[in-house]
């Protein structure tokens, strides 16, 4: 079988996307295969089916450039929530067929991809600008080349391959929402927060960076360490105009020759700058006696009714979060000839994050008292993806009739991914009544100061060959992989807060906190710096995992093609931390080593009809974190987050079956349907550290997911069907899929769990999993003037938020009914085209809800987003 390494293009992408199956090499190697009559037949079978899903023989979906412009989808995140099956989670998350983030596993050109976020397994997927990216695959069956943690699928995403001609683009946007771009919040910054980058006045002082604890110090030098701490005017949270957002893009490429050489490149930079309001409601639930669920934090107008000198609308939640995001790729390709050709890509993407938040109402631990709770957060994540590839085809056994041309592909990949949270400051205010004064709160969370870190960094090795042959006449891909990974994390996190003296203190606790910790009041007969350290702060963990497969894809007859193989993995999972309680050691070691097959059978009855079944056995390994008693706090819902050294590895058994019906040039209908059986999943739950609640992790007794899928894209010919002569050369189409989930976790007995982390439903869905996942798509496209439209719907089923305890009802979510329009269309000027679009998303004006039971857990306001962008290309 001959090369398909034809033109650059093609040799710098085959590295990245799965080998052509032997049905495929036919029609090349006609002449060494035997006769032509004995291959005629495999040659047209599946002639209509899309290349992609030809090249790979399991169930897969496609998002290529075409589609990522149709619907003007700013980050991958906000795409894939599109395809059929998947759902988008917190604007950032992609959970695939339903399941919750364990089980969705994602690959940067075919390389794990390290994940940003501490309190998540999931990778958050709105850091990838859709403009870095050729194109998504989504897999949800699974196949012996991809790693074994597989759960509903893998995303494999894959960065702008080297251009056929060269370019340079630039584009700028702006956006306005209806809620966002409006008064919000903030708080004294420097200016390279503009750019995403916290500034040197966020970093740990010097004086308390030392392995020393802070009562060995001298008085003058606590009180030292007391002002370095306390020095950084990120303490109040003021209100502040937001502007509207803002993004700009820069790309460029070009190709060219060096005696036989061929050589290519593309860059590209995206800055983007965004503003979100989360202005509403969020209460936390007690139930009593009578099975009535009452709040035990309340943040809502309702918790400041009746008190005098306070107006209840300035009781709730309000929070302003600026997303910075500077993301850039650099990919140079090298065709040696056309048989030997390397890749090597580059990736930076960077997302700040700056938040302030202001909750006044009712808290927990002292009901009746209102207060009003302050915190200021900078959050940089950063992921450096590196990787050098090499595709290759030579002729291992010389000119055979049996044995055709060899394809080995190669990678390296070194990837950094650290997160870093400097100088977060939370600060509380008691209102007291008896002169109606809101003071500063000398208890330990309230002037708390918090720098945190997270670093990973994996090494990743590895190689695919494929030797394509003929056995008799039938065509066999022969697979074999070998694949080192190894990945190291640190991280540490310290915690400082001040200790007031005793005495009458109302006349200082008034002002605000600049001058409550300014350097005349901070003195060891005065305020006082003081640790508040937890042993498990700080852990290090590392996962060292050899890896290899064979396979094999046969195309039996000439209708019957199938692919069978296995995986082994030998893995080793090492967490050393500290026991929070003891002072002593923890050391978690996990090895696993196992044989995972795989199975798909495919059966083409026409042209353009196939069935594909399959069977896989895959696992999910706990993460790193979730094996270390590491507290993390979630952002998102101000909780903290531990992890169970006595986790287990969860087994998977994947049955998969799908009907595909290709009936035209870009259209088609599929239906298929799954099953899951689950072994120990890990589930999220509460525990408690004193009354203070946390999420922890539990193995469950087991869990089963099924469910049917179904898709179907069509063209819509108005003119030649109605004579529309006036709609010109617009084409139509419309896209739509829909999704049924259902599945069961069965949970331990709760005479066997602590009485605090007793799940109130032993039986339920697994967490995240939503019953009805639906998108309608309804455009259209003129290719000569290079305009484009479409009506984007996406509605997505209520899920467990997070499970509910002790006789309380999980907490669901009500995930807002999203319909998006965009347009653009391209205009001639000064000889290069200018594209200009437009788009207008959550027209419905739906909200963010969730709900306990019947009561309001959390509430705010999304609203409508109008944005305009102008894109030009020299």
């Amino acid at each position: 079988m001959k090369s398909f390494h034809k033109t650059l293009k093609g040799a710098l992408l085959a590295s990245t996307v799965m080998v052509l199956p032997a049905a495929a090499f036919a029609q090349e190697s006609e002449d060494t295969a035997g006769p032509q009559d004995d291959i005629e037949e495999v040659v047209v079978q599946g002639q209509y089916i899309p290349d992609e899903k030809r090249a790979t023989s399991e169930i897969s979906n496609v998002l290529d450039a075409t589609e990522l412009a149709r619907t003007g989808d700013s980050d991958i995140a906000v795409a894939l929530q599109r395809v059929t099956g998947l759902s988008l989670v917190g604007e950032k998350y992609v959970y695939v067929r339903g399941l919750g983030e364990r089980y969705s596993s994602v690959l940067l050109n075919g390389s794990v991809l390290p994940g940003t976020d501490p309190t998540r397994r999931v990778v958050p997927l709105d850091i990838f600008p859709t403009a870095l990216l050729e194109e998504a695959l989504v897999q949800k069956t699974y196949s012996p080349e991809f790693p074994a943690e597989f759960g509903g699928g893998v995303i494999n995403l894959r960065t702008k391959a080297v251009p056929d001609e060269g370019f340079f683009r630039f584009g700028l946007g702006g956006a306005y929402n209806t809620v966002s771009t409006d008064d919000g919040l903030s708080y004294d910054g420097p200016d390279s927060e503009a750019f995403g980058f916290a500034g040197g006045r966020r970093n740990i002082p010097d004086e308390v960076l030392r392995d020393i604890t802070l009562e060995s110090l001298t008085p003058d030098e606590l009180e030292a360490a007391g002002e370095a701490v306390a020095a950084p005017a990120q303490w109040s949270i003021d209100g502040e105009p937001n502007l509207p957002d803002f993004n700009f893009e820069l790309a460029a490429g070009d190709n060219f020759t060096i005696g036989d050489t061929k050589v290519g490149f593309v860059t590209a930079v995206t800055y983007t700058n965004q503003y979100t309001n989360k202005f509403g409601v969020r209460r936390n639930f007690a139930l009593v006696g009578d099975g009535q669920l009452v709040p035990n934090e309340n943040f809502s107008p309702d918790a400041c009714q009746g008190v005098e000198g306070i107006d209840p609308a300035d009781c709730g939640l309000r929070s302003t979060e600026q997303d910075i995001s500077l993301n850039g790729v650099v990919s140079l390709g090298i065709e040696l000839d056309p048989n030997n050709v390397l890749k090597l890509t580059s990736t930076i993407l960077r997302q700040s994050t700056k938040e302030a938040t202001i909750e006044q109402g009712d808290f927990a631990f002292d009901p009746g008292t209102v207060r009003t709770r302050s915190r200021t957060d900078w959050v940089e994540r950063q992921v450096w993806a590196n990787q050098v590839e090499g595709a290759h085809t030579f002729a291992l056994f010389g000119d055979s009739d049996t044995f055709f041309d060899t394809q080995l592909d190669w990678r390296f990949n070194y990837s950094r991914t650290d997160r870093d949270a400097p100088l977060r400051r939370e600060t509380v205010y008691e209102y007291e009544d008896f002169d109606q004064i809101f003071r500063f709160d000398p208890s330990p969370q309230s002037g708390r100061t918090t720098w945190g870190a997270l670093d990973d960094e994996q090494y990743e090795v590895g190689f695919n060959l494929t030797q394509p042959m003929s056995v008799g006449t039938t065509p066999v891909d022969i697979k074999a992989g070998f694949t080192y990974f190894d990945k190291q994390r640190s991280s540490g996190f310290v915690r400082y807060i001040f200790d007031f003296p005793g005495g009458d203190t109302n006349a200082l606790r008034e002002r605000v906190p600049e001058t409550i910790f300014g350097p005349v009041n901070i003195d060891p007969n005065g305020i006082v710096l003081e640790e508040q350290f937890d042993p498990s702060d700080a852990f290090d963990a590392s996962l060292e995992n050899w890896q290899g497969y064979l396979a094999a894809d046969i195309q039996v007859t000439p209708k019957l093609r199938a692919a069978l193989g296995a995986r082994y993995e030998d893995s080793e999972q090492v967490a050393d931390t500290v026991n929070r309680l003891t002072d002593e050691p923890i050391v978690v070691i996990q090895n696993n080593s196992q044989w995972l097959p795989a199975a798909t059978l495919t059966y083409e009855f026409t042209d353009n009809v196939q069935l594909r079944a399959g069977y896989s056995k895959t696992l999910s390994r706990p993460d790193l974190r979730e094996l270390t008693s590491a507290p993390f706090l979630d952002n998102e819902l101000d909780q903290l987050r531990r992890g169970n050294p006595f986790l287990e590895i969860t087994e998977i058994d994947n049955f998969d079956a799908r009907f595909e019906w290709y009936f035209g040039i870009g259209e088609s209908a599929t239906i298929g349907a799954f099953y899951k059986d689950f072994t120990n999943p890990i589930e999220e739950t509460f525990s408690f550290q004193g009354e203070q609640p946390f999420l922890t992790y539990q193995n469950a007794l087991g869990a089963e997911v099924y469910g049917i899928e179904a898709e179907i894209v069509k063209n819509l010919d108005f003119q030649d069907w109605f004579g529309w002569k006036w709609l010109g050369g617009r084409d139509f189409y419309v896209n739509a899929n829909g999704s049924w989930i259902d599945s069961e976790v069965s949970l331990p007995d709760p005479n066997d769990v602590p009485i605090d982390v007793r799940n109130t439903n032993l039986v339920r869905p697994l967490q995240g999993q939503s019953d009805l996942l639906a998108n309608f798509q309804f455009g259209f496209e003129d290719f000569e003037s290079g305009e484009q439209a479409a009506i984007i719907l996406n509605y997505t089923s209520d899920r467990i938020f997070l499970v509910g305890i002790q006789g309380r009802p999980d907490v669901i979510e009500e995930p807002p009914i999203m319909l998006n329009f965009v347009y653009r269309r391209n205009f001639e000027t000064w000889g290069r085209p200018l594209q200009v679009s437009f788009r207008a998303e959550n027209l419905l004006d739906d909200d963010f809800r969730l709900l306990q039971g019947d009561q309001l857990f959390q509430q705010y306001d999304i609203g409508v987003t109008l944005s305009i962008g102008l894109n030009y290309t020299f």
